[in-house]
């Protein structure tokens, strides 16, 4: 059965399917590492990557230190206008739903530690970076999203220019 363009879903609902399935993974491996591991514990994994609690109060490994909550929710609220900007000149392939669906899911799931601990809980150690599921859904998100939109460049300024 072909659906018509009147029977497919909003936009919207996808991209909150994946959000929902991102922040709750996010949340559920926060959580069992933080039960797991008490502060200095840890497992190896392999080279130089161990999972091990980390609380970061700041952006990006620490950086903006007690300043991250404004610029997180700023951030979202920019993700979401964006989104609402290419959703409505219909410039929104399910690739980059998927790419704005992570993105959004890990923005929400480290606003979520903000806001009840006062930090975010990371718990993937690589080296000197500590970072947690939602750091990489957010990165694996931007890619999506900019890759995407680059590629959807052309045609997009050809449907402009009529």
């Amino acid at each position: 059965m072909k659906l018509r363009q009147t029977d497919r879903l909003p936009s919207w609902v996808p991209l909150l399917v994946i959000v929902g399935a991102v922040v709750a993974a996010d949340q559920a491996t926060k959580e069992v590492t933080r039960k797991a591991f008490a502060a200095g514990e840890g497992a190896h994994v392999a080279g130089s990557l161990w999972v091990s609690p980390f609380y970061n109060s700041g952006v990006d490994g620490g950086g903006l230190e007690g300043k991250a909550l404004p610029l997180a929710l700023f951030g979202l609220i920019a993700i979401l206008g964006v989104f609402g900007f290419l959703a409505h000149r219909h410039a929104l392939r399910p690739i980059v739903l998927v790419g704005f669906g992570l993105l959004v899911g890990g923005g929400i799931g480290n606003l979520l530690d903000r806001l009840r601990l006062g930090t975010v809980s990371d718990f993937i150690v690589h080296g000197n970076t500590a970072f947690n599921l939602a750091d990489v859904a957010i990165y694996v998100g931007g890619t999506i999203v900019f890759v995407a939109l680059i590629a959807q460049l052309p045609r997009l300024l050809v449907r402009h220019a009529r």
